[in-house]
């Protein structure tokens, strides 16, 4: 498993737990089966929420999906 440890912004703070967990499982998705996709889409639905309450400026949980998403992206081609 990949572990994220340099900080990354999000709207004006920085990486946390939640994040680093989200971004973890976005990049080690390509891995899984159908099945732990489903299960790790939830996961990451719920931690969403979870974020969303507890940075007030987010908008929506899909903001957040997106913001995890691109990470893993960016992260993945850097390596």
């Amino acid at each position: 498993m990949i572990i994220l440890t340099y900080g990354i912004v999000l709207k004006g703070g920085i990486m946390d737990d939640i994040d680093r967990k989200a971004i973890n499982l976005l990049i080690n998705a390509t891995l899984m089966s159908e099945n732990e996709i489903e299960k790790t889409l939830k996961i990451l639905r719920d931690l969403a929420r979870v974020k969303k309450r507890k940075e007030k400026n987010l908008k929506s949980i899909r903001e957040v999906l997106d913001y995890w998403a691109c990470q893993a992206y960016k992260y993945s081609m850097r390596t």
